[in-house]
């Protein structure tokens, strides 16, 4: 290994982990929508998710191939 430090695995599951927030948080603020009374903005809360989702499977793919 040349990275002393392993950077590179730690950008990748502070990615990992990001994209799962923003998936898991946007796929609970979806499902949760109906116990509020308050506007909820769907279009946002699934184009959010999808950007999460998106990051999640690049990161895992990332760390996967290497």
């Amino acid at each position: 290994m040349d990275d002393p430090f392993a950077l590179d695995l730690t950008i990748n599951l502070l990615l990992l982990g990001f994209g799962g927030a923003m998936f898991a948080g946007s796929l609970f603020a979806y499902f949760g929508r109906n116990y509020r009374e308050e506007e909820f903005y769907a279009s946002r809360t699934l184009f959010l998710g999808s950007i999460g989702l998106f990051i999640t499977l690049w990161t895992a793919a990332s760390i996967l191939n290497n």
